[in-house]
């Protein structure tokens, strides 16, 4: 690859942030004209071609939009970084070495990112800059990225044993902070634990438990299992389910989506039968 293929890619994104801003202030100006000459906000969104939503959003700003700042995607590598900055500038620039190295501190992703942060460095090292100014892990980072409302729902849901001390800790901390939260995940738990286990007898009293929660997502949540109470009763109960149909199903849309244009009838009914 290219050095300076990287750069290129950031300065046609640059261009292309440039522009979209520039779309927006435009809008802007049209929105807060039609406004203020008397038009009805529903009127703006149709004649404008924007969502209401977008109307209510700009009529009142006396200023132009800011530029959004650009925010870096988390990586699942971010927490070892700075370990891997170390250990190539201490000379260890082997990657398969180093995969196996942070592997046994806890990374379970592939080694693909590990390759390309890795390229990284060399490119930096060819320039002849130490590696330094990579991006490091923010304070705090758990389950290998920034803890987001995705990365706690999900550690919310893994099992007791799996977690980490790291993940224990924060949730611990969570917990402390907010009452509702410590609520949300003694319910998810106990209800991950009837889908594993089979425990439908205990759907009721978590029900009522979940009904009178501090957290209003559990609530809403509960409400929801009530109107189909007892497909909800079944599916934790029996010990069957429709999975594999629904699977064999995907594999037939499958081969039908394969043949699209290039198959007729005789050897798409073919291929199912020998599937």
């Amino acid at each position: 690859m290219s050095p300076n293929r990287p750069r290129l890619w950031y300065a046609r994104q640059e261009e292309a942030a440039k522009k979209r801003h520039e779309r927006l202030v435009e809008q802007w100006k049209e929105i807060r004209r039609l406004h203020l000459a008397g038009m009805e906000l529903r009127e703006i969104s149709r004649t404008l071609g924007v969502s209401v939503r977008s109307v209510y959003r700009y009529k009142d700003l006396t200023e132009s939009p800011p530029r959004p700042a650009y925010k870096r995607r988390a990586s699942v590598l971010d927490p070892y970084v700075p370990y891997l900055v170390r250990r190539w500038n201490e000379g260890c620039h082997n990657g398969r070495r180093l995969y196996r190295e942070i592997r046994a501190q806890g990374y379970s992703h592939c080694r693909t990112n590990v390759d390309r942060l890795l390229a990284e460095f060399r490119r930096a090292t060819a320039r002849g800059k130490q590696v330094s100014s990579v991006p490091r892990a923010r304070k705090g980072a758990v389950a290998g990225s920034f803890p987001s409302a995705k990365n706690v729902a999900a550690l919310f849901m893994r099992r007791e044993e799996k977690l980490t001390a790291e993940q224990k800790d924060y949730l611990k901390r969570l917990a402390a902070l907010d009452p509702a939260l410590a609520d949300a995940r003694r319910l998810t738990q106990e209800f991950a634990g009837m889908v594993r286990n089979l425990a439908g007898a205990d759907l009721d009293g978590w029900l009522r438990e979940a009904g009178a929660s501090e957290a209003p997502v559990m609530r809403r949540f509960a409400a929801g299992l009530e109107k189909d109470l007892s497909a909800v009763h079944a599916g934790l109960t029996e010990g069957w389910s429709n999975g594999p149909v629904e699977g064999f199903i995907h594999k037939l849309k499958l081969l039908k989506r394969q043949g699209y244009g290039r198959a007729n009838f005789d050897l798409l009914k073919a291929r199912t039968l020998a599937a």
